[in-house]
């Protein structure tokens, strides 16, 4: 008898590690992950019934099923490939994010965003991962911040679905949409994968060369880095924030829900303060000491690899970057709703000397150029347009204590100094 309960005790307490073991791995059992939520539905109908409809519920009817791959090969087993909030170790600090990713519960988090113009709304998801991670220590660093942004028709009494979508990862953007012409400087990535009105997207794992690091595509027909396997999870806005229970197998059989959360919560603590206690270093760079120091950039200093952006303008004025990068969409700039961005710049009209020529402008940030030449049109008149489309303003991220220049430039290429120019650079509200 005594025998035979030794063996049964044995018995229970490898079952006790074998579950112990694999919560360490995992991250710890909550109440969310025994859960299995429904994908959480809006129809328009159901976000009018107060009569409001909110960004929120914007973002929720859009919110993307995402399909992670898994490099089980680095960085934990595959564990640096899960989706998290900054704060998921329950501090506000970016600099320790690399060493707790094995200790804390990595719960699943989207943040997003939403603007809106009198004929769009534009519609952004990030995801943030601890690290990322690669075989070689060139493409390693702590934190790392990746995005889609939807450009969405407005109508009347109904939901339309996205008719383009940029998605970024490490500098590089591609732009999605059914039968897109894109401009010389911009890249085209192919058609927009949707599930009704939802993006369907494929989010890259750790690793090195191209097509890994987290970089975001389009599902239909996407590229595979050389080592995933057949390993991934299935994320989705089930509304309650999960841990992964597996990975293994096609991204259908591995489901995890997802929170979101808003983009604010973190562009609140653009302007410090900074520090290793704190998220970010800078204005625009998390927090991090791992490999790389400070290497991740939040969405409002994302620079692209193309000709037509300026620092941020993917999130502080999605308009500019879908009109430059598609020709013929005439994205409008006069935004009716824009809390990301920190300042708005206004060209009205510009006037040269007797006997001289205005051909261009340069609009300085601090000692930094943003500007190209072939930003501004302008009229005999003096009347500047900026790229076209009537649009006479810029709305950038940028600090608060920046320090602007506006120049008028004479065909030769030298600045007109005694030109009149008629410009502001208002700072927008302060949303906290």
């Amino acid at each position: 008898m005594k025998h035979r309960l030794k063996i049964r005790f044995i018995l229970l307490l490898g079952i006790a590690l074998f579950f112990v073991g694999k919560a360490l791995l995992y991250g710890r059992w909550t109440a969310a992950r025994r859960s299995v939520p429904q994908r959480v539905e809006l129809s328009y109908a159901e976000a009018m019934a107060d009569g409001i409809l909110t960004p929120l519920e914007i973002a929720t009817h859009y919110a993307p099923e995402v399909h992670a791959a898994v490099n089980v090969l680095i960085s934990s087993s595959g564990k640096g490939d899960f989706i998290s909030a900054v704060d998921f170790d329950g501090d506000m600090s970016a600099q320790n994010n690399w060493e707790h990713m094995t200790d804390a519960p990595l719960l699943a988090v989207v943040y997003w965003s939403v603007q809106e113009t009198e004929a769009y709304y534009f519609v952004g998801y990030d995801f943030y991962h601890p690290r990322d991670d690669a075989e070689i220590w060139l493409d390693k660093h702590e934190n790392d911040f990746e995005g889609i942004m939807l450009a969405v028709p407005k109508a009347e009494g109904a939901f339309l679905p996205p008719v383009c979508m940029y998605a970024q990862g490490h500098g590089g953007v591609f732009f999605y949409g059914d039968g897109l012409a894109v401009a010389a400087d911009s890249h085209y990535g192919g058609i927009l994968a949707l599930d009704g009105d939802r993006p369907v997207i494929y989010v890259a794992p750790n690793g090195t060369l191209s097509h890994a690091g987290h970089s975001i595509e389009s599902d239909a027909g996407h590229s595979l880095y050389w080592s995933v396997g057949n390993s991934g999870i299935r994320y989705y806005h089930g509304g309650e924030a999960q841990t992964p229970l597996t990975f293994k197998g096609p991204y259908d059989s591995n489901p995890c829900s997802y929170r979101l959360e808003p983009l604010l919560s973190l562009w609140t603590h653009r302007n410090g303060p900074y520090g290793e206690r704190y998220i970010f270093a800078s204005y625009g760079a998390f927090a991090g000491d791992n490999y790389r120091a400070n290497a991740a950039n939040p969405a409002w200093a994302w620079r692209n690899k193309t000709a037509f952006g300026f620092s941020g303008s993917f999130l502080s004025d999605p308009a500019w970057t879908f009109s430059r990068a598609i020709c013929n969409m005439g994205f409008s700039a006069d935004y009716t709703f824009n809390p990301y961005a920190d300042w708005k710049i206004t060209v009205q009209s510009v006037l040269a000397p007797e006997g001289k020529r205005i051909s261009t402008l340069r609009l300085w940030q601090g000692e930094w150029l943003i500007s190209t030449p072939d930003w501004w049109n302008i009229a005999e008149d003096g009347a500047v347009e900026i790229a076209g489309d009537g649009r006479v303003s810029l709305w950038i991220a940028a600090p608060r204590n920046t320090l602007w220049r506006l120049e008028a430039i004479d065909p030769d290429g030298a600045v007109i100094p005694d030109a009149i120019l008629q410009w502001s650079a208002e700072l927008m509200p302060m949303i906290e």
